[in-house]
């Protein structure tokens, strides 16, 4: 056997499951399966002048990387909108500020799209306006009416949990005085129960988005997005298998089309959304839509998404000062978006369709309530199907042990495990330093027996890069290329006053959560995930060995090549 391609003078670098790590020196691929992992004197034997050969120079050979929990459908928001990302605010400024450099921002992209019916943004701060800033208060309507009028606009928040639109959009969604606050999220509202134009979550913002003529981009352009996404923002970081947790119809076909057209060089999975507005008879309605999208293995909808809170739901009240400055009452400790026995329902009847199960969870009591909920579904049905809880800001002991004891996947977005702004400005505001140090737990909850996958959750956090994940997991700490943090931050590590390192990570660890962890909670670690003989050849090399790197540097890696199916889809 010749190879076709040949991978040579490399590190192999693979973590699987329990604590064993492959190695390596050569890797040979024929029609798209790693046929042999072996020593570089062995490797020649199987090289002829056809076969392609990739000299890695004594750097490391990595499995293709796996994004777990992103949003790369979202990025139509980023290609084909106004981004309001860069634009930043601080404790020394007034909100009014802030939205003044928002509406400035808006207007120049009004006046270059001017042909646009709809005209959409994404990237705006909510935290701003809800504690960061002096005298805080949410935008209005009003204020985006200043820029426009007679046309829609929709700006999502950075984070999508927030829509703040102008008094053209609520007219066209046909939303007035009497429309009906839906359970979960809310909007705000004026004297009059008019909307006010801040729009809270999934539900309350389909308000808009359910009812506005063209607010959807078109399957054309969520073609144009993934493609752009996996060319600019996957391959380049050497991602090979994504789970996009929140799309439309739209989406999914756009999926669909591209995978039956063979122009997806990563595998991609979606999920279902439960909508709180709706009652159980909608899982009848997903079932009748299960292996519609599916193409091979290539992309799939086999998970249904519930989300259990929006804000933080925690067991102990927010803090007092902060309550006091938003007018909430005493002893508030974030709203839920469903009773304990309608959530837990939602989620039996779910796994009885054999759908996985993932669960939008950040405060403990929203994480309580998911456990739960999980723990009570797999009893019922005798179904253990890698369910998973994504987030987990903050979680209680009792509950890292029952996620490890009931094979609940934890889905951690590493990027936020570190003392920077966010912690400092926002979190601490809200749950106070003692609940902030102990945010986002990976050491315990691998300790507690949890399988830990990662995700960017992309676009809310910029760029999706695997790399700056494995640093702030294994640091705890700001990095140096986050520039606008780090200089303040530094030295800071995320974890208890008594132990802040706590939480870190090993290396290991850190790339097994980013690669062999993503492709099991994705039921795909019998095809790709790892750099073992019979695989599909999912493969990185990277400018550096990942081994001899610096815990400060390992940010900075780059990816040399990424290999999709045998070929070679990203070479810098």
């Amino acid at each position: 056997m010749y190879a076709d391609l040949a991978l040579i003078n490399g590190k192999v670098y693979s973590p699987i499951a329990g604590e064993e790590i492959l190695r390596g020196e050569a890797v040979l691929v024929k029609e798209g399966i790693i046929k042999k992992v072996c020593s570089n004197e062995e490797v020649y034997e199987y090289i002829d002048k056809y076969t392609e050969v990739i000299d890695c120079k004594g750097n490391s050979v990595l499995p293709g990387l796996c994004d777990a929990h992103c949003h790369p459908n979202w990025a139509a928001g980023i290609f084909e909108s106004c981004q309001l990302f860069d634009i930043d605010g601080s404790e020394k400024e007034y909100s009014n500020d802030v939205i003044k450099r928002y509406l400035e921002r808006i207007k120049e992209y009004l006046d270059k799209n001017k042909e646009a019916y709809v005209i959409r943004g994404t990237g705006w701060n909510r935290a701003f306006f809800s504690g960061v800033c002096k005298e805080p208060r949410w935008p209005t309507r009003h204020d985006l009416d200043k820029v426009c009028k007679d046309k829609p606009l929709v700006m999502e928040s950075y984070c999508q949990h927030v829509l703040w639109v102008n008094t053209k959009a609520i007219e066209l969604s046909g939303l007035s005085e009497k429309t009906i606050s839906p359970k979960s999220g809310g909007f705000t509202r004026e004297k009059s129960g008019y909307p006010a134009g801040i729009f809270f979550e999934m539900e309350a913002q389909d308000l808009i988005k359910e009812n506005l003529p063209g607010y959807d981009y078109s399957v054309e352009q969520y073609k144009n997005t993934i493609l752009r996404f996996q060319e600019e923002l996957a391959n380049p970081y050497g991602v090979t298998l994504i789970n996009d947790c929140l799309h439309t119809k739209n989406a999914a076909d756009a999926y669909k089309q591209l995978a039956e057209e063979g122009r997806l060089t990563f595998r991609a999975r979606g999920v279902y959304h439960f909508n709180d507005c709706r009652d159980l008879t909608q899982i009848d309605d997903i079932k009748k839509d299960i292996g519609k999208y599916d193409v091979n293995d290539m992309f799939q909808i086999n998970t249904i998404k519930i989300f259990a809170e929006g804000e933080f739901m925690t067991l102990q009240p927010y803090e007092e000062k902060f309550l006091k400055e938003q007018n909430l009452s005493d002893g508030y400790c974030g709203k839920a978006f469903y009773d304990d026995a309608v959530i837990m329902k939602a989620v039996t009847e779910a796994m009885k369709t054999g759908l996985q199960i993932h669960i939008h969870a950040m405060g403990d009591r929203a994480v309580r309530q998911a456990v739960k909920s999980i723990v009570y579904g797999q009893n019922i049905t005798n179904i253990r199907k890698r369910n998973v809880i994504a987030h987990l800001m903050i979680v209680s002991e009792e509950d890292m042990r029952m996620m490890g004891n009931n094979d609940i996947i934890a889905n951690c977005q590493p990027r936020w495990m570190i003392y920077d702004s966010d912690a400092d400005e926002f979190y601490q505001k809200i749950v106070g330093r003692e609940r902030t140090l102990r945010c986002y737990p990976n050491g315990s909850l691998l300790d507690s027996g949890c399988v830990v996958s990662y995700g960017t959750d992309f676009p809310v956090t910029p760029p999706p890069n695997p790399f700056h994940g494995i640093q702030c997991a294994v640091t705890r700490s700001v990095f140096v290329g986050d520039s606008k943090e780090y200089e303040k931050y530094k030295g800071y590590v995320l974890g208890p006053e008594n132990n802040p390192a706590k939480e870190c990570v090993s290396l290991r660890q850190a790339v097994k959560s980013s690669s062999w962890s993503g492709a099991y909670q994705m039921f795909t670690e019998d095809i790709t995930g790892s750099v073992e003989e019979g695989k599909s050849a999912e493969l990185i090399v990277l400018d550096r060995d990942i081994e001899q790197c610096s815990a400060d540097e390992l940010y900075d890696i780059k990816v040399n090549a990424t290999v999709f199916k045998g070929k070679v889809v990203y070479s810098s």
